[in-house]
């Protein structure tokens, strides 16, 4: 089965060299894909000397577009597996063997990485509080328990790229996404991932940005009883 690494890229060329190198120490079989999301920094003269395929936005469309651009480079080139990961460091390359395995025992079609499954993680903070609150309301209305609504690690099977490549969600997606999910007829699982902080920089979850993403999805979970299923 070929195999992709999605990774999309906002300013992350201090980080984007170490996550490569994990990825390619730990899971030698994955393709590399980064999807540079209109960076203004030097991201794009480091996917030149890294030598990963690249596909570059040339100005800043958001994190869900970038997976999307992502997902239809997949389709087209006929992966039959994708896992999405963020370019920051964040995310273990030493999780995916996990991602992956209900995928090749036939178990599910979508694998999502949750930071707060085991062991249990104390909810302090703004941004955790409010996660918290969002993974619980999310869970109400799509009837399906959901930990981590904004996880952006995660694995594709086949038929859930075919239907991202169109569907997935722009701007930030995650919380929307898991919306997305529950009206299809995809299998849908978390598995437990690690939790680790960035690399470099600054994070974009700020508190003033949980505020809009919670408004937005609240929108979706008020019309979320109206939309069509999706194939």
């Amino acid at each position: 089965m070929r195999a992709l690494a999605l990774i999309p890229a906002h300013n992350e060329a201090a980080s984007l060299s170490a996550v490569v190198a994990e990825l390619r120490a730990i899971r030698s079989d994955l393709d590399i894909l980064i999807v540079d999301d209109g960076s203004t920094d030097g991201t794009p003269g480091v996917l030149e000397r890294l030598g990963v395929q690249g596909l570059r936005f040339p100005e800043r469309l958001g994190i869900g577009s970038a997976v999307r651009a992502g997902l239809r480079y997949a389709s087209q080139h006929q992966y039959d597996i994708v896992v999405r990961l963020d370019g920051d460091g964040q995310h273990s390359a030493a999780d995916i063997d996990g991602l992956l395995a209900p995928l090749e025992h036939d178990r599910a079609d979508v694998v999502l990485g949750s930071r707060y499954m085991e062991p249990a993680v104390a909810c302090l903070g703004f941004v955790r509080v409010a996660k918290r609150l969002l993974a619980m309301c999310l869970s109400a209305v799509i009837g399906d328990t959901v930990t981590d609504p904004t996880s952006g690690f995660y694995a594709l099977g086949p038929d859930a790229i075919r239907m991202l490549a169109d569907h997935h969600p722009t701007g930030y997606p995650e919380p929307e996404l898991r919306l997305l999910l529950s009206r299809s007829a995809l299998r849908v699982v978390e598995m437990p991932v690690r939790e680790r902080p960035r690399l470099f920089g600054r994070t974009s979850l700020t508190p003033g940005l949980v505020v809009a993403t919670g408004a937005r999805v609240a929108l979706a979970m008020v019309t979320f009883p109206l939309r069509d299923r999706v194939r």
